[in-house]
């Protein structure tokens, strides 16, 4: 089952091809995008390193877009976030 967040991001894919390639909307939505997919990449790796000491951040569209705009900082932070709160 798919949760709401997903479903968020399938709009925002779906809203990139409806738009138009001229659109400032769409440049922004594409930022994102690329912000959530440079995020997941970043999350699949910090997960696999702390897969060692048996640890791991959940993978969402919220986490994948702070990976992703922030990058090591907000990999950090999601860390401390995950131990802070689980």
């Amino acid at each position: 089952m798919i949760n709401v967040g997903w479903y968020l991001l399938l709009i925002a894919v779906a809203a990139l091809f409806l738009l138009g390639p001229t659109s400032a909307l769409l440049s922004k939505l594409g930022q994102l995008l690329l912000s959530a997919v440079i995020g997941l990449a970043l999350l699949w790796l910090f997960n696999l390193a702390l897969g060692f000491v048996h640890m791991h951040v959940a993978v969402n569209p919220f986490t994948m877009l702070v990976a992703g705009i922030f990058q090591l900082p907000g990999l950090l932070l999601l860390l401390v976030m995950t131990r802070w709160f689980v």
